[in-house]
Parts: structure tokens; C-alpha cells; sequence
């Protein structure tokens, strides 16, 4: 029998979102009815086990892939942060860090579902490479949707505000990031947040419209911002 291989909206996608669903909605059940702060806690639990996943699916990627560059593994991109943030997120209850993972954090991970980059196109439906990368973004979201979903935060329209300025704030750094990775030689292609030529249909887009390095991210920022407006003022 020929492995089911994972092509964008095929029966092997669909197999990770329908997980991705059901695992949302059994956090979600599991820990409704706990008081405020065990449910920061057992969020907190999901947050770090999410990074770690992260960081076991980075490493198993020296045997994955040929091209594997430490430097190219580092936790830059969007997704990468948004884990992050929500292990910070957890920690202090700040509404600009939650905000940021309830928007920025989902909507970064479903584009990485339904655009995913050349590496993770066509993979293997139980491979290491698909375990790592539609586990991870899939767990993401359950993450960073828990904390809606489980009232730890009750979003405003007004906070659509911060995950706009702080993916302006983070790609800046990433941009650095890359510029001091490419000038050293660390890594030549450095590519954080695709700040340089992209490998997604949309940013592709974009680029060719104005092939500028970060800055072809600008018009971004504003449908982040919509986004999230329109997110926050239905939840």
C-alpha cells in the first residue's frame, strides 16, 4: 500500500486538523470547571510541554534533514515565538503577551498549516518531519486558543492594538537576526520570519510587488490588526 503522503486540504491534512479540533476541544473540557489559577497552571503545563516538543522536533531534524544548519533552527520565527510567549503569557497574565498568542500565535500557525514551506510539503502522513511540524503548529493553536477557551483571557477590540506592534517589533529583531547570521556566515540564507525572499504564496506575493527586504511585510501588519479586531470584538 502506498503511504498516505500530506498535500494541503488532502485526507492526510485533514487528519492533523481534525486532531488539532479534538485536542482543543479536550483541553478545553478538561479544564473548564478548574479554578482561575489551576488553570493558569495546567495551561502553563501545556505551554512548556509545546516548547518542548519544539525544541525535540528542532533537534530530530539533524537527522531529517541534509541541509540541518543549528543557527537555522533557532526559535525566530513567528510560531517559534508565540510558544514562547505563551509559557511568558502564563507566567505574568499579561493581556498584551496573551493577546498576541490568541492572534498572532493562531493565525501564524493556520498559515503554516495551509502554506506550509518546501521542507514540509508532501510529507510522509507519520513521519518524524510531520509528527514535528503539523504536531507543532497544531498544538499551537490548541495553546494559544486555550487561553480563551479556558477564560484565563477575555479579549477587548482595543487590544487588536498590541499583536500588531509586537509582530512589527519581532520581525525587526528577526531582520537583525538574519542580517548578523548572513554577514558572519553563521548562516548565509537566514531567513527568520521570511524577512528576506520568501517560501509562501502570499509574502511571495508581496515580495515581487515590493522586493524590499522586511519592509514588503509592512501591508501585514494592518490585516493582522483587522484580524485580530474583528477576532476580539466576536469573542
Amino acid at each position: 500500500m502506498q503511504k498516505i503522503r500530506i498535500k494541503v486540504f488532502g485526507a492526510g491534512w485533514w487528519f492533523y486538523m481534525i486532531l488539532m479540533f479534538l485536542t482543543l476541544g479536550l483541553v478545553t473540557y478538561a479544564g473548564k470547571d478548574l479554578p482561575f489559577e489551576r488553570k493558569r497552571l495546567y495551561l502553563l503545563g501545556i505551554s512548556i510541554t509545546e516548547y518542548l516538543i519544539l525544541r525535540l522536533y528542532k533537534f530530530a531534524l539533524k537527522d531529517i534533514r541534509d541541509d540541518y544548519n543549528y543557527y537555522n533552527e533557532l526559535p525566530c520565527y513567528l510560531c517559534n515565538q508565540s510558544t514562547i510567549l505563551c509559557i511568558i503569557g502564563c507566567l505574568t497574565l499579561n493581556r498584551i503577551f496573551m493577546s498576541y498568542c490568541v492572534s498572532v500565535g493562531t493565525l501564524g500557525a493556520l498559515l503554516a498549516l495551509t502554506m506550509p514551506d518546501r521542507y514540509n510539503r508532501d510529507q510522509i502522513l507519520f513521519s518524524k518531519q510531520a509528527f514535528g511540524f503539523y504536531g507543532y503548529h497544531g498544538l499551537l493553536v490548541v495553546t494559544c486558543l486555550a487561553f480563551y477557551t479556558l477564560g484565563l483571557y477575555d479579549p477587548k477590540p482595543i487590544d487588536a492594538i498590541w499583536p500588531m506592534l509586537m509582530t512589527f517589533v519581532l520581525a525587526c529583531i528577526a531582520h537583525l537576526i538574519n542580517m548578523f547570521l548572513r554577514k558572519t556566515g553563521l548562516n548565509p540564507i537566514s531567513n527568520y520570519v521570511f524577512t528576506y525572499d520568501p517560501d509562501n504564496a502570499i509574502f511571495g506575493m508581496l515580495y515581487k510587488w515590493w522586493p524590499v527586504p522586511l519592509f514588503y511585510l509592512i501591508p501585514v501588519l494592518p490585516v493582522f490588526g483587522l484580524i485580530s479586531l474583528i477576532a476580539f470584538s466576536v469573542m
